[in-house]
């Protein structure tokens, strides 16, 4: 043995209440062009991860999926 206990009952239960996976199939399909919305922040002096939500959004819109 190395010393180690489980808590089966415990473990069992958090099985239980785990939510089930996430497919990939279910997963919105979106294409985005990193290297446009990469090129468009070193152009403005800006980090990408600094950028709004809204912002983000407008440049998936815009050149994301150019």
């Amino acid at each position: 043995m190395n010393g180690q206990t489980m808590n089966y009952k415990r473990y069992n239960q958090y099985i239980k209440t785990m939510p089930s996976p996430i497919m990939p199939s279910d997963l919105p399909k979106r294409k985005i062009n990193l290297s446009a919305i990469a090129k468009y922040a070193k152009d403005n002096n800006i980090c990408i991860a600094s950028l709004s939500d809204t912002e983000k959004e407008h440049l998936m819109e815009t050149i994301g999926a150019e």
